[in-house]
């Protein structure tokens, strides 16, 4: 019988670990205070990058080129004045982007419980940077540059159990993107883990494992899982 808790689980890491979604709308207000651009607030154009974005990452471009031209055409789409600066600027911000407030601590007992593997949406030198910076250890890091491509794309999914030596049965994927991480591992037969930040409603008529609104209430969770398993054995 497998135990609840898995041997290792694979996080997304910008949205669930890493606050991207603060730090795109930041990256934007400041943006558009810098030309004074007003009538629409920077929560909006972070939405609407987003689903440029996704649509972009369909076909494989290192990230980096990504955040430049989705920022490009993002600026386009609303007419804001912008230059090729300020979309350099753009895609060397994220190696600098902070983490949300529990993961640091949250990562540190989920540790204690099983393996925690970064399955990222990113570059090699991004994702080695941003986790140093926000003082996180993880136990593996695969990412879309070693894939050759997105989420949710799922050769990255096959390349992390290869990398451990585990079957899906063994495994739980963890994010908070539905379309990026939940979808795809459920497609797979992971059991996931749908961390949602932000309190949307859940986009489309899959669903996930387990529901949590962030890392530590994911870290209690899965305390009380191994507590099951130890009275199991």
């Amino acid at each position: 019988m497998n135990k609840l808790v898995p041997k290792a689980i694979t996080f997304d890491i910008f949205g669930t670990v890493i606050d991207w979604e603060g730090e795109i709308q930041e990256f934007f207000k400041n943006l558009m205070a810098k030309y004074g651009i007003t009538g629409v607030d920077p929560k909006t154009v972070q939405q609407r990058w987003e689903e440029i974005q996704f649509d972009y990452i369909q076909e494989y471009k290192p990230y980096r080129k990504v955040l430049y031209d989705t920022m490009a055409m993002t600026c386009e789409e609303f007419g804001f004045k912008f230059t090729e600066e300020d979309c350099t600027a753009f895609a060397n911000s994220m190696s600098t982007w902070k983490a949300f407030p529990d993961s640091v601590e949250a990562i540190k007992e989920i540790r204690k419980l099983t393996k925690f593997v970064a399955l990222t949406n990113t570059d090699n030198d991004i994702i080695d940077a941003c986790l140093k910076n926000a003082g996180i250890e993880v136990d593996d890091i695969v990412t879309a540059e070693m894939a050759g491509c997105y989420k949710p794309h799922t050769d990255g999914f096959d390349l992390s159990r290869k990398r451990l030596g585990l079957t899906v049965d063994e495994m739980m994927h963890a994010g908070f993107g539905f379309k990026y991480d939940v979808v795809p591992g459920n497609k797979l037969g992971y059991r996931t883990i749908w961390v949602n930040r932000q309190g949307i409603i859940r986009p489309v008529d899959d669903k996930e494992d387990i529901l949590c609104g962030d890392l530590k209430t994911l870290a209690y969770i899965l305390k009380g899982m191994a507590a099951v398993d130890a009275e199991n054995e």
